[in-house]
């Protein structure tokens, strides 16, 4: 079965068509730091929950088999992310810290 050039390119215009249909829509920077901050507030709970089985809290005993080295590229790479949550706040113009804004 042959099939023409003109053929070929309907043919691949109509799959394109169908990709844009079906991906998800542009999202906005606001969006995206919405997203950001969400995971940044799971990280909070993990990294807490971490210290406390590397035995870092008070009255708490290490229970983890994790080598200190493991801990603190964790604790680096959710801090760097924290980091990149408060730059990407500022240069959307969001508050970075709402949580510390005086109650009203």
């Amino acid at each position: 079965m042959k099939i023409t050039k003109a053929r070929l390119r309907q043919i691949i215009k109509e799959e394109i068509e169908k990709i844009e249909e079906e991906s998800d829509p542009a999202v906005t920077e606001f969006e995206l730091y919405s997203d950001l901050l969400e995971i940044t507030k799971q990280l909070d709970e993990f990294s807490s929950n971490l210290n406390v089985a590397m035995g870092l809290t008070a009255s708490a005993t290490k229970q983890s088999q994790l080598p200190d080295e493991v801990y603190e590229t964790i604790r680096s790479a959710i801090r760097g992310l924290d980091d990149a949550r408060i730059k990407m706040a500022q240069a959307i113009g969001q508050d970075p810290a709402p949580e510390l804004a005086a109650v009203r």
